[in-house]
């Protein structure tokens, strides 16, 4: 599956977007309030990453959402893997389509739970 991610920072859209494909992911690192996604580009033997930070109304509520974020993007490598491309054309990743596909939350808060993502190409 084919993917195009926009970067997002301080909870908005930014005009950059990169194309990755889902195939070449292979590594989650989950932490408090990150999620890590490691993928291999070209002949590069060092894994390149798409890092994802959410936020949350508590701590909990923020490692709720990157545990949240971690199971869509793992189901993702795993129908990639199985299928090769789930989906005709590109899939699209920005703000507004990665919390609501991760079902990502900000109890009480009009603030995003995604804040950032930073793609390392």
């Amino acid at each position: 599956m084919i993917f195009k991610i926009t970067t997002i920072t301080t909870s908005a859209d930014t005009a950059i977007e990169t194309t990755l494909d889902m195939r070449n992911f292979y590594a989650l690192l989950n932490a408090a309030s990150t999620l890590t996604c490691t993928y291999t580009s070209g002949n590069v033997v060092a894994g390149k990453t798409v890092v994802f930070t959410c936020t949350g109304a508590t701590g909990a509520e923020t490692q709720l959402n990157v545990n949240r974020l971690q199971a869509w993007f793992g189901n993702l490598m795993a129908k990639s893997m199985l299928n090769g491309s789930m989906v005709t054309g590109i899939y699209i990743m920005n703000l507004a389509s990665i919390v609501a596909d991760a079902g990502l939350t900000y109890t009480g808060a009009t603030t995003s739970p995604l804040t950032t993502t930073v793609v390392n190409s």
